[in-house]
């Protein structure tokens, strides 16, 4: 059973993520990459109630990590033994000011596991 939790800190040069999967089952699990990419991330603008609920599926994010980026087309796995963590990580670099909900996902197959957080930007 993994678990995975996403810790955001806004600072000068952008928003630094960090999504974290812990394997919190009694087996190891192994997680199964079709390319050199681990996680992605996106923002969304919170502008209301229900955004902040995260009720809001259908809007755009304002930002994802994988857009745009190029990833060595590779498998490749990762393994995490009963209790074993790790952590993928990114920065949004100079984000624009206000509330968003960010959303980590790891992109293993057959694996859906997502943590979101929320990060005020100044």
């Amino acid at each position: 059973m993994l678990d995975a939790a996403l810790t955001t800190a806004a600072g000068d040069g952008g928003v630094d993520l960090a999504l974290t999967v812990t394997n919190a089952g009694d087996d190891p699990v192994t997680l199964r990459f079709r390319t050199g990419q681990r996680a992605d991330f996106a923002a969304y603008r919170i502008d209301g109630e229900a955004e902040r609920d995260g009720t809001d599926g259908d809007a755009d994010p304002v930002w994802r990590y994988g857009t745009g980026r190029l990833f060595t087309q590779v498998l490749g796995s990762e393994t995490l033994e009963s209790g074993e963590s790790t952590a993928y990580e990114a920065t949004w670099g100079d984000p624009p000011s206000g509330e968003y909900r960010i959303v980590g996902e790891v992109t293993a197959e057959e694996c859906d596991l997502t943590a979101t957080a929320t990060v005020e930007v100044d």
